[in-house]
């Protein structure tokens, strides 16, 4: 947490990056941050890109999403709630 402006503007280039596990990387580097995670910037990276249909990133929303619902339940159900037509059933 120490560097995270620097790691944000990193990881918000790594979102939109055409491999795969690059984009999976930005969307785990929110984990483990519990009440400091930045929930704003990780449901922006969910909804980047929950509408691939690459297995392994549908397995990173999804475990993100869980994680952090152990420190905010109320608002990834309300996230999950609004987008619930766009996650995959694996997210």
């Amino acid at each position: 947490l120490e560097n995270r402006k620097d790691t944000k503007k990193i990881m918000d280039r790594w979102i939109k990056d055409d491999d795969t596990w690059i984009r999976r990387a930005a969307i785990l580097s929110q984990l483990k941050h519990k009440q400091d995670t930045d929930h704003r910037t990780l449901f922006r990276y969910c909804r980047t890109c929950m509408g691939e249909s690459e297995f392994f990133i549908k397995k990173a929303i999804g475990w993100a999403l869980r994680e952090y619902s152990k420190t905010d339940p109320d608002r990834v159900l309300i996230f999950v709630e609004k987008e619930k037509c766009n996650l995959s059933g694996l997210s």
